[in-house]
């Protein structure tokens, strides 16, 4: 069987979804910025499981992780795997690039891009500009999730992109009736690039029409105070709830439950969380941004929103529900099941 080393943080949820699907093909090994899930040391022996202890921050300047080049480097080489795998390409990705150009060892190298890696950090100066362009340079192969991150990957380098979804492992099963018309879900982070502020003004012009509406948070972040306080200002305390983070089982209680799913970052990829909405029948209410466009079609099957998007736009799409759950049900099953896109992704690379 042969050898993949997987490298990123293995707390994550992404993570967690690729070790999963990756064990039922490879000997899996699995070196973590941070710590380990439980659910990867469920599935990973615990002698192919490598902690650094480092925190990664998704804005950069983590030195830190390179402190790790020589621990890392050695980690490998005892290995020998035939592939190295890294996630979030201007940390783990730069770290791995590094150990393939400076040591000459044969492994194959695959640069997954997850969102802002590839459309927020390369364009904040030349100098990200650069560490990108040399970690893409250096890959194998490149993996994204939206024919518009693939767009952009290949402005960059001329690198091999493999494009899939990091979907879901199966349709759930799920009833229309268990919706809750006045029901408004969000579960993105509470900061910056997630707009939650907006995501409260909005709900704000719905509950004026809509006295009977509730929104759940479940997330966290660190604008959660600012966000807190928001909301009393503006009079909603009593009906917007924040949950903090939820178990996986709460989870999918509340997409059950709730009939809309408000997700307005300013910049993303394709979302699993609104992958996992759209599976459970909700109607989403997204940003204009190009990745979400590939999933929604405005006033079809859910809205794209805007800064006077209210509650008009969301009664035309209520008296049409039925149709919306059935059509985000079928678009998700056709385009979005994980196990599909690892077989399919395991064929390609094992052709490098």
């Amino acid at each position: 069987m042969k050898k993949y080393i997987i490298i990123g943080n293995a707390q994550s949820v992404h993570m967690i979804k690729w070790v999963k699907q990756l064990v039922n093909y490879f000997d899996v090994y699995v070196i973590s910025s941070t710590g380990t899930h439980k659910d990867i040391q469920a599935v990973v022996k615990d002698s192919n499981i490598f902690n650094l202890n480092v925190q990664v921050k998704e804005e950069g300047g983590n030195t830190g992780l390179l402190r790790k080049y020589n621990k890392v480097r050695k980690i490998i080489k005892k290995i020998d795997p035939d592939f190295v795998n890294s996630h979030y390409i201007t940390s783990h990705g730069f770290l791995a690039a590094l150990i393939k150009k400076t040591t000459g060892l044969k492994f194959k190298l695959i640069q997954s891009a997850w969102g802002s890696d590839i459309l927020v950090t390369p364009f904040k100066n030349r100098f990200y500009y650069g560490i990108t362009k040399f970690c893409l340079n250096s890959a194998d192969l490149a993996t994204s999730d939206s024919e518009y991150m693939t767009k952009v990957l290949n402005g960059i380098s001329p690198v091999e992109v493999s494009t899939f979804i990091f979907g879901i492992d199966r349709l759930p099963d799920v009833d229309i009736s268990e919706k809750d018309e006045n029901l408004f879900y969000s579960n993105r982070i509470i900061s910056g690039n997630y707009n939650i502020d907006e995501v409260i003004r909005f709900f704000k012009r719905v509950s004026e029409i809509n006295p009977d509406a509730e929104l759940l948070i479940s997330n966290d972040g660190p604008d959660r105070e600012k966000i807190v306080n928001l909301t009393k200002e503006l009079g909603l305390d009593n009906r917007v709830i924040f949950k903090g983070f939820v178990s996986l089982e709460a989870q999918v209680a509340l997409y059950k439950r709730a009939q809309f799913y408000i997700s307005i970052p300013t910049s993303d990829s394709t979302s699993v969380s609104l992958i996992e909405a759209m599976a459970f029948g909700c109607i989403p209410v997204v940003s204009d941004i190009p990745a979400n466009k590939e999933w929604i079609k405005n006033s079809e099957n859910g809205i794209i929103y805007y800064s006077e998007t209210g509650f008009e736009e969301l009664q035309n799409l209520l008296k049409n529900k039925d149709t919306v759950f059935k059509e985000n049900r079928r678009i998700v099953a056709q385009r979005a099941i994980f196990p599909e896109s690892i077989k399919k992704y395991v064929e390609i690379i094992n052709k490098l």
